[in-house]
């Protein structure tokens, strides 16, 4: 039987600790690092009404003023 003491527990505990921490930061590094973000595409709108300029998220053929309220159609400007 193999005789183990104090020491060579402790040594195997940290050594097997580390072992996990160290591949749990090397999983988490390499798979953050392939996301990629991508910006939703925005719209740049103009209110017909009160000429509020504003940028909304979704595109629409009708989207509503934050400003007025009032319903504005698609401008053809886009970036």
């Amino acid at each position: 039987m193999i005789e183990l003491t104090f020491n060579t527990v402790f040594i195997l505990y940290l050594a097997v600790t580390l072992t996990i921490v160290l591949s749990v930061w090397i999983y988490s590094h390499y798979r953050t690092r392939r996301r990629v973000f991508t910006a939703p595409e925005k719209v740049l709108c103009v209110c017909e009404y009160c000429l509020f300029a504003y940028v909304e998220q979704s595109i629409k053929k009708l989207n509503r003023c934050p400003k007025c309220g009032l319903y504005n159609k698609e401008n053809s400007f886009k970036k």
